[in-house]
């Protein structure tokens, strides 16, 4: 698959717990490498100081040096070696170790880095992924002007981001069933969705209001019968730290495909999926996710199109680098 112009990507995650995180970005450097997508910046919406060495060996191994940003406003994470981390930032070779973290030579802050990164761009030109909690995308929709931009957050959102493709939410409207994670009765899934839960509600509430620009949700029930990378550890390059992070979190059975269907949609728009009517996505006390008409907004969330085993298929060619 070819396009025109490379998608200009800013990647904002919460890598470190789930692994699926890393098979995402491990994603978007395949999709670097085949010319359909440029990686201008990582953004963590969490803070510890293994995150940036985290994303930057990843990066490394994948032979790009990207801009990584950290969100010193959060707390500090009550796991700061997360998942796998610690673990990619003292085994794998990277710019960010722990003992750069808060000093001149770490990483920039997450708002600063994504306010830096849109200010630069050209108008409606960059895709943002997020992949985590909406505590970035909230802390730059509230945000004023400073050195980067005289725009205000919303001012950048609209004028700079083409569009958002974010992986979060729960939309019974079209899936009004109970889901069970890779079918397994034992593992119920609440109405919530773990990226907007972990937002708060606060947070959530300031993205779904005042976001101004196309906002896709790839929902719960999008990826989760989309078990990618089973085996995967066994035919990686040695020394790949995607591999790894698999391996630590859950052995090399593979994982949902969560974070990595925001990134085929952010890259591959309308290939494997469709949109929903647009409308405005608002979230309720009890944090489910809800899509209300709207002509105002252009918020949206996806829709089965293709078949889940040809995107399993598709997804583990790409991230084999076939």
């Amino acid at each position: 698959m070819e396009n025109k112009k490379p998608i200009k990507i800013i990647f904002d995650t919460d890598i470190g717990g789930d692994c699926d995180d890393a098979g995402a970005l491990a994603l978007i450097h395949r999709l670097c490498d085949k010319g359909e997508a440029e990686l201008l910046a990582v953004t963590h919406c969490g803070n510890s100081p293994y995150y940036a060495g985290c994303i930057d060996a990843i990066n490394r191994f994948y032979r790009r040096e990207v801009p990584v940003g950290i969100n010193f406003s959060a707390s500090l994470a009550e796991d700061p070696r997360g998942v796998y981390a610690a673990m990619l930032c003292e085994k794998c070779s990277n710019r960010y170790p722990s003992e750069s973290y808060g000093t001149e030579d770490g990483p920039a802050d997450t708002l600063a880095l994504l306010r830096k990164t849109l200010a630069a761009a050209e108008d409606n030109s960059i895709t943002l992924i997020a992949t985590g909690t909406l505590d970035s995308l909230a802390r730059l929709v509230l945000s004023g002007a400073d050195e980067n931009s005289p725009l205000t957050g919303k001012e950048l959102i609209a004028k700079k981001l083409n569009r958002t493709v974010v992986m979060g939410g729960r939309f019974f409207e079209s899936w009004p069933m109970t889901l069970y994670e890779s079918g397994n009765p034992s593992h119920h899934v609440m109405t919530w969705e773990y990226n907007i839960l972990g937002s708060g509600y606060d947070n959530a509430t300031a993205v779904f209001e005042n976001w101004n620009s196309e906002l896709v949700l790839s929902s719960y029930e999008i990826g989760s019968y989309i078990v990618s990378m089973v085996g995967y550890a066994k035919r990686a390059q040695e020394g790949d730290p995607v591999a790894l992070a698999y391996q630590i979190h859950n052995g090399d059975i593979g994982r949902c495909s969560w974070d990595h269907t925001a990134v085929l949609e952010a890259i591959r728009p309308g290939t494997y999926w469709n949109l929903h009517e647009f409308g405005k996505i608002s979230i309720d006390q009890d944090m489910v996710t809800h899509w209300n008409k709207s002509p105002d907004c252009k918020h949206t969330y996806l829709l089965p199109k293709k078949d889940y085993e040809e995107i399993r298929q598709e997804l583990d060619r790409l991230l084999d680098g076939r």
